[in-house]
């Protein structure tokens, strides 16, 4: 069997995991050998000896992309809730905003139904596998080939980088992932604040008085029966082509990148949680097996890393979410996520950046613990099948 497999050979791995790597090209390349050959050890005591931490990049980048689907879609309706909660006061009156998480559920399936809780799902699920792909194959590709570029006078390779070199390598890995997936990110936050902008569309004078012209050849002053309020039959949500068209009608090419220049800040984001993250395993977990966490020790040291990075970048995620909403006028006044942190503060003081941020810690917390633990488990599960199918 030729050996094109995902997993790669790692001068830094463990002296068991080396010892079973040699005995299994042994018998690939040895079999003619008369002489008397132990029976090989099942894929699943192998397996045991091998670490996530072994893989290779395009390996750990599929088990990643696979646990950032799962996560994303479990987390969706909270997603999408928050970013109604971020972007509400530009669109609806004060009597008519979302209180608190649970008011904002609440509302939505009341007036637009429960599936109204999953608009643009499908495309944001595609986005985080993708983005997710890209981040941790760009990650461990950059991250190994500077700890070979460190090796040691041993021979071996160091286990970590330096603090700096480590925050670098995940800016760049989450600048790079975000280009490519910001176009698909743009149109589900369009998607998930439709109803929004069509409940605002709708309560303007100028929406009353051109639907009684309509009606009777002329203007009706006051309250419009006309104009309905946004119900579960009245909510169209826009298809991703008819978003993607208005973006590009409304700021040409460049708009699907809309909010792009804030993602650079927002790339130190995954750094800071993968330095928490390291952070909390060396101080609550024995060296002896810091590097094998256990299921629940992965899911809750990822979710609080995730939440401690998400409360410290969050005015940025705020103010890019912003911009990236459609506004009354086709395009928003502020043209930077920098110009929208300002005009933010001033309309709605310095709390006012962390408007909508439960939601965010919340999704976040789930979102990365979920993530983790899965991608782990498929990772496992990879490696099992690895020796299963070289024995």
């Amino acid at each position: 069997m030729p050996h094109s497999i995902s997993l790669r050979w790692n001068s830094n791995c463990n002296p068991t995991c080396r010892h079973y790597l040699h005995h299994h090209r042994n018998v690939a390349h040895h079999t003619h050998h008369t002489f008397h050959m132990s029976k090989p050890d099942s894929a699943a005591e192998r397996a045991a000896n091998f670490e996530p931490s072994d893989m290779s990049a395009g390996a750990s980048a599929l088990s990643g992309a696979i646990g950032g689907a799962v996560a994303n879609l479990a987390v969706f309706p909270l997603d999408l809730v928050t970013t109604r909660l971020q972007v509400q006061k530009g669109y609806l009156d004060e009597d008519d905003q979302y209180k608190s998480l649970l008011d904002a559920f609440t509302k939505i399936v009341k007036n637009e139904g429960i599936f109204a809780l999953y608009d643009g799902a499908f495309q944001d699920t595609i986005s985080t596998m993708v983005s997710a792909f890209f981040y941790f194959f760009a990650y461990d590709f950059l991250r190994n080939n500077r700890l070979k570029m460190k090796r040691l006078p041993n021979g071996r390779l160091p286990k970590t980088l330096g603090i700096a070199e480590e925050l670098l390598v995940g800016s760049l890995a989450g600048i790079f992932c975000r280009f490519i997936t910001s176009p698909l990110g743009n149109i589900v936050t369009r998607q998930q604040t439709a109803a929004l902008v069509q409940k605002s569309n709708r309560a303007t004078p100028e929406a009353a008085a051109h639907a009684s012209e309509k009606k009777y050849g002329h203007v009706i002053t006051g309250v419009n029966p006309e104009v309905p309020p946004v119900t579960p039959t009245t909510v169209e949500t826009p298809s991703a082509v008819q978003i993607a068209k208005d973006i590009y009608k409304e700021k040409g090419i460049t708009g699907f990148w809309t909010g792009y220049k804030a993602t650079v800040v927002l790339s130190i984001n995954p750094s800071l949680t993968y330095y928490f993250f390291q952070a909390l395993k060396a101080n609550l977990i024995p060296y002896k097996r810091r590097d094998n966490p256990t299921g629940g020790e992965l899911f809750l040291y990822s979710a609080l890393a995730k939440s401690l990075a998400g409360l410290i970048t969050y005015p940025y995620i705020l103010a890019k979410t912003r911009l990236q909403v459609k506004s009354d006028s086709g395009s928003n006044k502020a043209k930077s996520a920098s110009q929208m942190v300002v005009d933010t503060i001033k309309k709605e003081g310095v709390l006012g950046l962390w408007e909508g941020c439960q939601g965010q810690i919340l999704k976040g917390f789930f979102s990365q613990g979920i993530t983790m633990l899965i991608k782990d488990k498929i990772a496992r599960l990879l490696i099992y099948i690895y020796f299963l199918l070289v024995r």
